[in-house]
């Protein structure tokens, strides 16, 4: 996999797209397939992504609340703690952060994985870009 938009240490505006390009995978979506070439993807902003072998609903991990909260993890949970799925090679941020940085200057990371067609985590890779967003001006 290559991360090709945006470039790495680049400054971005809003709405912002990380695209990237995959070699010798297959993206099916979620499905029952455990196989580690096909699958798709895990999108992580500002923050560690999953371990090797776990769904984004790791995310929840020590969250006591949610985890006794029937239905909890959910979607909306796991993106409102900067975790996505996808099946395309690019996903568009509405929104970023607010990482309150020095003069509005913001440094955000974008991690993508490889998830298998149940959702788990395929082996250790991950491939990230780096940008800054100033939102200084809003």
């Amino acid at each position: 996999m290559d991360i090709v938009a945006p470039p790495s240490h680049t400054t971005v505006q809003l709405p912002v797209t990380v695209r990237w390009t995959v070699h010798d995978f297959r993206v099916t979506g979620p499905s029952h397939s455990t196989n580690p070439n096909a699958g798709y993807f895990g999108v992580f902003v500002d923050r560690a992504p999953v371990p090797p072998g776990k769904t984004l609903s790791y995310v929840a991990q020590g969250d006591q609340l949610c985890l006794a909260t029937p239905g909890c993890p959910n979607k909306q949970y796991i993106n409102e703690h900067q975790a996505y799925a996808t099946t395309q090679t690019s996903f568009t941020f509405e929104h970023l952060p607010d990482l309150s940085a020095y003069q509005g200057h913001e440094l955000h990371e974008v991690t993508v994985v490889m998830l298998d067609g149940q959702g788990q985590r395929v082996g250790e890779s991950a491939w990230y870009v780096d940008f800054t967003y100033d939102r200084k001006g809003l």
